[in-house]
């Protein structure tokens, strides 16, 4: 058990309890760091970035909880794994940790094998995930695809969408490839962050390559994400150019004409029991949708069914 080498940070202030898991850890080959309270904890997460956090809730200085809504408000650290370890019992603290990101949940007193057989799935599944896109971090096209067929098999309802950056190309041609790199991360970001705080904790957000993104959640939550991730670019998209662009409200093209700025356009199907047979009817009936938002210019979505 245990993958070689992966990083630990173990969020604890009780010193004997971290004596007896650090221990525990470095048995089974992880690296471990550890932090005995929240201020710590987020420094080193965002300087160390291990492969998984194990989080105590009740600590000094800020509550764990707090410490959690912090990592995932982060873009250096919302996409490392957040394993919550308390001995809080009641569903309400189990759904608070899950509502601010957490990824598992284990409650005081617990098994050591059930703790390691979680730190270690976790970490695969992180790994496998980020894998795909080294980039943004995201999964990519292959765990998209996957999850849409699962949901179709299991006659869920739920809502695909697909977000594409209008404006990228001439972007890249102006201000050179690395800034368009750190573009397609803010995008990841601004996905990631809306998913995260109003989404559901199985909502897919993917990297499908170039400055196509994709989601999967649910009919309820899907317009409420598409809002916010298209007020989230509104505000920081054009804080990409220098201030006399800003000030202007456009950009000015190398022909010296007025040219807008990156805006990002949005498609979403609702997907309803029966109503698709295949995968690829969905990802068509997705594409036509983005296909009509791109039309109408700006930040825009087309939601269809």
């Amino acid at each position: 058990m245990g993958v070689d080498n992966a990083r630990v940070l173990l969020v604890e202030d009780d010193r004997d309890l971290v004596d007896f898991l650090q221990h525990m850890l470095e048995s089974e080959k992880y690296q471990v760091m550890v932090a005995m309270d929240g201020e710590e904890a987020l420094a080193k997460a965002r300087t160390e970035r291990p492969d998984v956090i194990l989080l105590d809730v009740l600590l000094p200085k800020m509550h764990g909880f707090e410490v959690c809504q912090r990592l995932r408000q982060d873009p250096g650290t919302c996409l490392i794994p957040i394993i919550m370890v308390t001995s809080l019992t009641a569903i309400k603290d189990r759904l608070t940790g899950f509502k601010l990101g957490a990824d598992e949940y284990i409650s005081k007193p617990f098994e050591p094998i059930e703790l390691l057989a979680r730190v270690e799935r976790l970490i695969e599944r992180t790994r496998q995930n980020i894998a795909s896109n080294p980039l943004t971090g995201l999964p990519g096209s292959l765990t998209m695809e996957e999850e849409v067929k699962r949901r179709l098999a299991a006659e869920e309802s739920f809502s695909v969408g697909l977000v594409d950056a209008d404006g990228l190309s001439a972007f890249n041609e102006e201000m050179g490839f690395e800034r368009g790199d750190g573009l397609l991360r803010l995008l990841g970001t601004i996905l990631r962050s809306a998913v995260v705080e109003l989404g559901n904790r199985n909502d897919t957000v993917a990297h499908l390559g170039g400055d196509d993104f994709g989601l999967i959640s649910t009919p309820a939550r899907a317009e409420v994400i598409a809002a916010r991730i298209l007020e989230n670019a509104e505000a920081l998209l054009p804080m990409q150019y220098d201030e006399a662009s800003r000030e202007r409200g456009h950009r000015l093209g190398k022909d010296g004409k007025p040219k807008p700025f990156l805006s990002v356009s949005i498609g979403f199907v609702d997907v309803m029991p029966g109503g698709f047979k295949h995968h690829a009817q969905v990802m068509d009936r997705v594409k036509k949708a983005l296909a009509e938002a791109k039309k109408k210019g700006g930040n825009h979505l087309v939601r269809v069914s």
